[in-house]
């Protein structure tokens, strides 16, 4: 490693700050960045790193949280959705939360990584997307960090993305994203018409209960389609067949009127992705000379949000670094990064606290009960008012 690091000390540049990853807050945090004329602000995606496509669900507050994405609510494809059908695996059993006005949107995943990407270079964002990249070496004054055939020599970094475990060993972020926090999602998109009854309206579909095992399960609308979801703990998945699951979820819906057809799934189109789901609670996302934001640091809410609170933290990110890197001592400057996420972030990342097998006769027979959840699980409002 040292040889690599002299051998390509003569090319050294120096930047700012290096964002790392391919996640939508990592564009948006180097674009916020940018805008401070006097850094030089790098991004770099990270080799391998593949973000499967799938349908999310954004929180509409997601186009107030900054000014650069206002435009978006007018540009990104998106699909209103009005509330949450509750359904049991039993026929009979359900509740229904409508809004008399938009509750949450979804959006496709690639489209609004696209359109943040858009952003970063209309602000001029230098973006590097390597075959390989390694971090060098840590020191009191920076950071060496290998992007492709680049040698550059970052003030702090931001990382978005997962790095090898050594590397992150180098800069000190913690190990503490074990099976307690990884959940694993799996989706099925199932495009077309012949999947949903047509409405002016469209509702998500959600089980609480999947199997009577307490587990998540999602049908999100997307235009002219519906994307099939069941979120498992990393431990539970690994005993539970998740395929299995999104049939028996398939069943449940279409018990309840609410997946169309009869026809068989197209299960060898499932795909996986493990999401940390409010790691941030319990991971420290102030490193070395480092800020993870997004899925590095664990930004999704506990009912698997993704866009709003990853977003969120770019923006928290930004404007601790703004401030840092005027500072004498970096490192002490960053700690502010946790503290200004944990007060008003932090609560959003909870999702509902009560123990929902006690509560779901309540969702199920009370409407309080069933609006009050289903606030909780698309906006982040506390279930206790």
């Amino acid at each position: 490693m040292a040889k690599q690091h002299t051998q390509h000390g003569r090319n050294k540049s120096n930047v700012d700050v290096l964002v790392l990853g391919d996640h939508p807050a990592t564009y948006l945090c180097a674009a916020l960045l940018r805008q401070n004329s006097k850094l030089r602000i790098v991004h770099s995606t990270l080799p391998q790193e593949k973000a499967a496509d799938r349908v999310c669900l954004l929180n509409p507050a997601f186009f107030s949280l900054h000014k650069l994405l206002e435009p978006l609510k007018r540009k990104l494809e998106l699909t209103p959705i009005y509330g949450i059908h509750f359904v049991a695996d039993e026929p009979q059993t359900s509740s229904t939360f409508r809004s008399k006005s938009t509750a949450v949107y979804s959006v496709c995943y690639k489209n609004i990584r696209t359109a943040l990407g858009k952003i970063a270079a209309h602000e001029q964002v230098e973006l590097i997307t390597p075959k390989q990249l390694q971090i060098l070496r840590l020191d009191e004054n920076g950071v060496d960090v290998l992007v492709g055939k680049t040698h550059l020599r970052s003030r702090m970094l931001v990382v978005g993305g997962d790095l090898p475990q050594e590397q992150q060993k180098l800069l000190g972020i913690p190990e503490t994203r074990g099976v307690e926090v990884i959940n694993r999602y799996y989706f099925l998109w199932l495009k077309g018409a012949k999947w949903l009854q047509p409405t002016n309206r469209p509702l998500m579909s959600m089980s609480l209960d999947l199997d009577h095992q307490l587990l998540w399960a999602w049908m999100m609308p997307f235009h002219s389609g519906v994307q099939l979801a069941v979120n498992q703990p990393l431990d539970v998945a690994q005993q539970m067949d998740g395929p299995h699951l999104l049939q028996h979820w398939a069943q449940t819906l279409r018990s309840h009127g609410a997946l169309k057809t009869d026809g068989a799934l197209p299960m060898h189109a499932v795909e996986t992705i493990d999401l940390p789901l409010a790691a941030a609670l319990a991971h420290e996302g102030v490193a070395n000379r480092t800020l993870l934001i997004g899925p590095a640091g664990g930004f999704y809410s506990a009912t698997g949000e993704d866009m709003y609170p990853n977003c969120w933290s770019a923006i928290y990110a930004a404007e601790v670094i703004n401030q840092a890197l005027r500072e004498k001592h970096l490192q002490d400057a960053l700690q502010a990064y946790r503290q200004r996420w944990r007060i008003t972030l932090g609560n959003y990342l909870r999702g509902p606290q009560q123990n929902l097998r006690f509560l779901l006769p309540l969702v199920y027979r009370n409407q309080v009960m069933t609006n009050r959840l289903a606030e909780s699980i698309l906006l982040g409002k506390a279930m206790v008012r």
